[in-house]
């Protein structure tokens, strides 16, 4: 699969990083506006990529907080340690695509400040067994004085023996935006990424989707810091404490993810 699928699947990761911004913990007096914000997904046959900055105010409309330079970080996977280099400001990596393996269990360290911040994670297996239930989405006709013809629902599946968590992602692939409605649709992005945790299917319904078009559908087998960083609650201005973190001595997340597609493009379209 195309790699720029990390753009969608990242985006609401993205987010809470903007609001993990120079504010304490409930119960907490440590200053977690001085930790350093660490944000890196491992996959299989990628290169290590690492951002390191710092924590964003909440007027700060930049996408990441002021970057963090001349740190040495290293990664290991239990058996070798390799030191990672840094491209751009805040941007290190280890340009060794062969590093990064399925079920491999990796510990990231660097030290910041004086305090040793470190993290660790597994690279879980990559999903198996992808399938539709068919591969048109028919959204039905919403006509004022006469019966709306039922909707038939389309199911993604796959493979899920160990209750793995999972989030499904459908991407986008017209360069035209066709708008199934516009009532109550003030959101412009046009690719949808849903969190199907530990079960092995999703049931598409009439309101998944915003455009019509051709989507390419991708399960990605996620860890739970992920999860608990996609689900966090903490993005209202009323409840401004930290999103959750993996990172000791530092706030993000670093975490390891494997995806597949499935063999045919979705076809979301009108009733005729």
């Amino acid at each position: 699969m195309v790699t720029n699928y990390k753009n969608i699947i990242f985006s609401s990761i993205a987010i809470l990083l903007l609001f993990a911004a120079a504010c304490k913990k409930d119960g907490s007096s440590a200053d977690y506006s001085a930790l350093p914000v660490v944000e890196g997904y491992l996959m299989p046959n990628k290169i290590v990529q690492i951002r390191v900055s710092l924590q964003k105010a909440l007027v700060d409309t930049n996408a990441y907080g002021t970057a963090i330079s001349g740190l040495t970080l290293s990664i290991s996977d239990g058996s070798s340690t390799k030191t990672l280099t840094e491209d751009k400001a805040g941007h290190y990596i280890l340009n060794d695509s062969s590093f990064i393996k399925t079920n491999g269990s990796y510990t990231l360290s660097f030290t910041y400040n004086g305090l040793p911040v470190s993290a660790t994670t597994v690279v879980p297996g990559k999903p198996s067994g992808i399938t539709s239930s068919a591969d048109t989405v028919i959204i039905p006709k919403m006509t004022f004085g006469s019966t709306e013809t039922a909707f038939i629902p389309v199911y993604i599946r796959w493979n899920n023996p160990y209750a793995d968590n999972h989030i499904v992602v459908f991407r986008y692939q017209e360069t035209w935006k066709s708008l199934i409605s516009d009532r109550f649709n003030s959101d412009t992005s046009t690719s949808v990424e849903l969190n199907a945790v530990k079960a092995a299917e999703f049931e598409l319904n009439a309101r998944t989707f915003k455009y019509y078009g051709i989507y390419k559908v991708i399960v990605t087998r996620v860890n739970q810091e992920y999860l608990d960083m996609l689900n966090n609650t903490s993005k209202s201005s009323q409840n401004l404490t930290n999103a959750p973190t993996n990172v000791t001595n530092g706030l993000g997340i670093f975490t390891g993810m494997q995806s597949d597609t499935l063999s045919k493009n979705l076809l979301v379209k009108a009733e005729e």
